[in-house]
């Protein structure tokens, strides 16, 4: 049995080291070429990434520091979610570079609520693909951020420029 005392050392260590994360990426930020130049750009989304990891790793101490658990009966992990949700980012970045954003993230997307309990393949396919579909967009053509095409989806667009040369 895991006593109380242990689990509150466990907790203010993990809000420690989410506390910290979040504190190391917006330095980094900070640190990165023009970062400072713009207030909406590529410095956006890493600086409300810090955001949300400071506040989440500050709620994890001040739990910790007051005395509520999150579990009393110790950690509750599912390994078979948290395997099946690094396999399949690694599938994304495996694939990103060759199939682009919509196809691997829509994978991606599918493996990780399979991981979250769902079983209904063809409907997460479909909301997969919708979001990914519509981040791209947004991100490529809302906010002018390039997401990998995929170089065979690159290849197929530039055969019929190369044939009409």
């Amino acid at each position: 049995m895991t006593t109380g005392r242990s689990l509150k050392i466990g907790e203010a260590g993990l809000g420690a080291a989410v506390l910290a994360l979040g504190a190391f990426i917006a330095f980094e930020t900070s640190q990165a070429p023009g970062a400072a130049n713009a207030v909406v750009g590529p410095a956006l989304f890493p600086y409300l990434i810090s955001a949300g990891l400071i506040l989440v790793g500050l709620a994890l101490l001040r739990e910790a520091v007051t005395g509520h658990i999150a579990h009393a009966q110790g950690l509750e992990l599912d390994g078979t979610a948290v395997v099946l949700v690094a396999v399949g980012l690694i599938i994304q970045m495996l694939l990103l570079e060759t199939l682009g954003w919509i196809p691997a993230s829509t994978i991606l997307f599918m493996v990780v609520a399979r991981a979250f309990g769902s079983r209904r393949i063809v409907m997460d396919a479909i909301l997969g693909l919708a979001l990914t579909a519509a981040s791209f967009g947004l991100f490529n053509y809302g906010l002018d951020l390039n997401l990998p095409v995929g170089s065979v989806f690159e290849e197929l667009m530039a055969e019929p420029d190369d044939a009409a040369e």
